[in-house]
Order: structure tokens, then C-alpha cells, then sequence
């Protein structure tokens, strides 16, 4: 049981410091988007990329622009039309902050002990939003104001993302659903987005987001592209010898170094992109203040996938 949760992690916020970042030890240093977070109620190491919904695709045609894809289909047919990211926050969830392994009932649903489970991840883990995590840092922002906000990549599986926010009900996090944080998506502030090495501000590399608020769920949620290009095989680079993507990337890097899986078969969970995507949001100025929870969502292209993180978040007048 101890082995379970080793398969390499694939992506998380990581910052505001996530409920999993005890004492908000982890952050923006380098290299660590998917930390381990230690035990998690017997279930062994799970880093912070381990918390996703798996096997979840979109019920009908995509709706997205054909301009924001991230994974190309070879000879002309189109392997990813029912991935979550073709019509970005309409695919399923079983949490807004992520289940430990992405399987909670089984692989397949119904299946009985904790097992890793074909296409990732394993069984029966725990909800994000029902685990009693150890020392969690809460970050106090000013309502109407505009605030940072970082994610990481170790698996790339294209896609893109959306930051929500939801009000702590009454009975506490283990109320908050998805259909709260979908009322209360936060925009993106500006045109641009940036990597930044570790917590070094002046290490930052600045360029044009690609943001999208059309065919997505709920109407008029804006969504920002996964700037980071895959490698242009179908398995994103994995396999690859190396990175750096030498046979090319599935589309056209936002600068020079900025592309590749973000781990190779060769060092699962070793990471090889080192930086941490930012963004500008901004924090509507007809909220109440009080205590909130921040989702982090990433609707996948490549695989049918949906990893999510949360933040607890203090807003203030």
C-alpha cells in the first residue's frame, strides 16, 4: 500500500499555498509543483498532483475554439474531442478541490479495495474537501483588488484553467461543492501571463495569454490556455530520450525554453519544466468578506482528466 500514489504526478496550484502545502513550506520554490504532502489516511506518499477526477469527458460536441487546442490529432482525425478541455468547465467532477488518486469508487466504479487503476492514479481515495490536512496556511486578499496566482506542471496534458471561488458555508469545507465555486468564477486581469523560477520576481519571462470566455461552462466563465506546448508526439514527450522536445511541440512556444512534458519515462516525477505559470486575477468588489475557498481547475486535452487544488482564502474590505 505504501507504493501507491508513487505514479508520477501531474499538475497543481501552488500558490496561494494549497491545503496540501503544510505551512506553506513548498510555494514557488523550484521544482516543487508536486511535492509530496506525506501520508494520506494509510493511502502512503501522494504528492499534490495526485488530486484530480479521472476518466470525465464532455457530454456533447466541443465548444471551443479551434484556435485554443493543445494536442493535435496525427493523420487528420481528432483523438480529443471528448477531452474536458474541448468545452472547458461543462465535464464532470467528483470534488472542486480533487480526490486523492482521481478514482474514489473503484477502476472500475465498483471494484473494491484501493488498486492503481488503468489510465491513472488508483481507487478509493479520500475527498480533498473531507481531509482533516495538517497546518493549512490562509491567504487574506482585499476584495476588488487583483492578486497572483501560480500552477505547476510535471505531466502536460495541454488543456487549460480557471480560478473559482466559493463562500465557506455554515458547516464548513466539507460543504462546498461545484456548483458553489461555478457561481463566482474569477476573470483574469490584463492581457498577459508569465514562468517565474522559484519565488525570484526577476526571473519572470512575460507573454500574451490566450484567454477564452465562449463555449464555456458556466456561460461567460473566462478560461486561459495552457501557454506551455507539449511535445508534438502523441504521447507529449514521455518517451522522449531527453527534454526540450527535439521533434518539435504541439504548438508554438510563448518564448524560447517554454515547452515539453514536464517529465520523462526515464525519471517519472522528476520534474523538467522548473518554473510556475502566473496569473493576474481579479477579485470582484461585490463580494462579502468572510472566509472563501479558491479552486484551481484544469480541464485536460490530452487525457480525460480534471486536476483540481484548493486554497483557503480570507477576503477583507
Amino acid at each position: 500500500m505504501a507504493l501507491i500514489g508513487y505514479a508520477a504526478g501531474h499538475s497543481a496550484m501552488v500558490w496561494p499555498p494549497i491545503w496540501q502545502d503544510e505551512f506553506g513550506r513548498s510555494g514557488l520554490k523550484t521544482g516543487q509543483q508536486c511535492f509530496p504532502s506525506g501520508d494520506v489516511e494509510g493511502f502512503g506518499f501522494t504528492g499534490s498532483c495526485m488530486w484530480f477526477t479521472n476518466n470525465t469527458q464532455i457530454e456533447g460536441e466541443p465548444t471551443l475554439d479551434e484556435s485554443m487546442r493543445t494536442y493535435m490529432g496525427a493523420g487528420g482525425a481528432d483523438w480529443y474531442r471528448k477531452g474536458p478541455w474541448r468545452s472547458p468547465g461543462s465535464a464532470y467532477v467528483h470534488s472542486p478541490c480533487g480526490v486523492a488518486g482521481g478514482n474514489p469508487y473503484g477502476c472500475p466504479e465498483g471494484q473494491e479495495g484501493t488498486v492503481n487503476c488503468p489510465g491513472g492514479g488508483y481507487s478509493h481515495g479520500p475527498f480533498a474537501e473531507d481531509f482533516d490536512f495538517p497546518n493549512v496556511v490562509t491567504t487574506q486578499w482585499k476584495i476588488g483588488s487583483t492578486v497572483e496566482a501560480y500552477w505547476g506542471i510535471i505531466a502536460n496534458h495541454g488543456g487549460g484553467y480557471s480560478y473559482r471561488l466559493c463562500k465557506v458555508p455554515e458547516e464548513g469545507v466539507t460543504g462546498i461543492t461545484e456548483e458553489c465555486f461555478q457561481r463566482t468564477p474569477l476573470r483574469f486581469a490584463g492581457e498577459e501571463q508569465w514562468v517565474q523560477y522559484g519565488e525570484d520576481a526577476s526571473s519572470r519571462t512575460y507573454f500574451v495569454a490566450n484567454r477564452t470566455d465562449v463555449g464555456t461552462t458556466p456561460a461567460g466563465s473566462q478560461w486561459t490556455k495552457n501557454p506551455i506546448p507539449a511535445c508534438g508526439s502523441p504521447d507529449g514527450g514521455w518517451f522522449d530520450s531527453a527534454p526540450g522536445c527535439p521533434g518539435g511541440t504541439q504548438f508554438e512556444p510563448p518564448a524560447a525554453g517554454l515547452a515539453g512534458y514536464g517529465e520523462l519515462v526515464a525519471a517519472p516525477g522528476d520534474p523538467t519544466l522548473l518554473f510556475s505559470i502566473g496569473d493576474n486575477l481579479q477579485i470582484p468588489d461585490d463580494l462579502e468578506p468572510g472566509a472563501y475557498v479558491l479552486s484551481w481547475r484544469w480541464d485536460c486535452e490530452q487525457t480525460t482528466q480534471i486536476w483540481n487544488t484548493c486554497s483557503s482564502i480570507d477576503l477583507v474590505k
